[in-house]
């Protein structure tokens, strides 16, 4: 028998009705299911009995951005991003309950959604996806199988795990203890050796090659440099390199109106991360003026 959660489990998409329908669902595997408690997130820095700012604010802000990034993706499973957006904060917000000792606490919005049978009881956004970016980090220090996964997963859940770990290499090991709405606590960490070997995997790159032919102004050259501007129609300006043979032709060309054929190189690390375009010139053609 299919029950209330897994109904849940099954509706894509982040409109209202799409959020009415996943709350609905939710509450009555609340009511009918499950008896609910109020979801808690530990996260402990291993190592040391206390809190400075700049760790507590650091890994704050990294445990929020991961959880607004998988957030996104399960309001909208077919899309992916790789920077967080302020309306993705808001719609999977952490919100820290205290800080004892070595430890930060972390609680989940209230539910209010219109409509929904009854608001006690149902799994947030923000709780369903700190319970899923659990899933996708060590249970513990010896876990190595974790870390060969994640390089396996989507780029949103690789670039949400990237922020845990450079939040991890910048200040101390840490751990995480969920009590959610429902079901068994969830314990997972990450040590600064696991966030050694995994900022190393997830920061490979590779290159992505494409081609281009834009229409614009050529702007100038630099002879030595072999460096080519290149207005576009649009205002902004693309600047590369140009192979030696074309530099007379670009000289001919200059304050004109061309069309230009690009090879464009950009490098993504494994963690979605992309760089710059690099632009090389392969091809220009001058593009008759009614005044020539």
């Amino acid at each position: 028998m299919v029950s209330f959660r897994q109904v849940a489990e099954n509706i894509p998409g982040g409109t209202w009705l799409d959020d009415l329908a996943r709350a609905s669902a939710m509450a009555a595997h609340a009511k009918f299911e499950r008896t609910s408690r109020s979801p808690l997130l530990r996260v402990s820095v291993l190592g040391s009995t206390y809190l400075d700012a700049y760790t507590s604010s650091d890994i704050s802000r990294a445990l929020q951005d991961a959880t607004a990034k998988i957030g996104h993706i399960v309001r909208n499973p077919q899309t992916e991003i790789t920077s967080v957006q302020p309306s993705d904060r808001e719609k999977a917000p952490l919100i820290q309950r205290g800080q004892a000792g070595n430890a930060m606490f972390f609680g989940f919005p209230e539910t209010s959604i219109p409509g929904a049978l009854i608001s006690d009881g149902i799994e947030t956004l923000s709780e369903r996806a700190v319970k899923e970016l659990c899933d996708f980090l060590p249970v513990n220090g010896s876990d190595d199988g974790a870390l060969d996964a994640v390089l396996l997963q989507r780029d949103t859940v690789r670039n949400a795990v990237s922020d845990i770990v450079n939040s991890v290499m910048r200040t101390s090991s840490i751990a995480l203890s969920l009590t959610p709405t429902t079901g068994e606590e969830v314990v997972r960490s990450m040590t600064t050796e696991q966030a050694r070997v995994l900022q190393s995997s997830l920061r490979e790159s590779r290159e992505d090659v494409g081609y281009e032919t834009v229409s614009g102004r050529l702007d100038g050259v630099r002879t030595r440099r072999r460096i080519f501007y290149l207005e576009r129609d649009t205002g902004a300006t693309i600047q590369g390199a140009v192979a030696p043979d074309l530099l007379d032709e670009i000289k001919e060309n200059l304050d004109r109106p061309v069309t230009a054929r690009l090879r464009v190189v950009r490098t993504t690390t494994i963690d979605g991360r992309r760089g710059r375009p690099v632009y090389e010139l392969l091809e220009i053609r001058s593009e008759t003026s009614l005044f020539d």
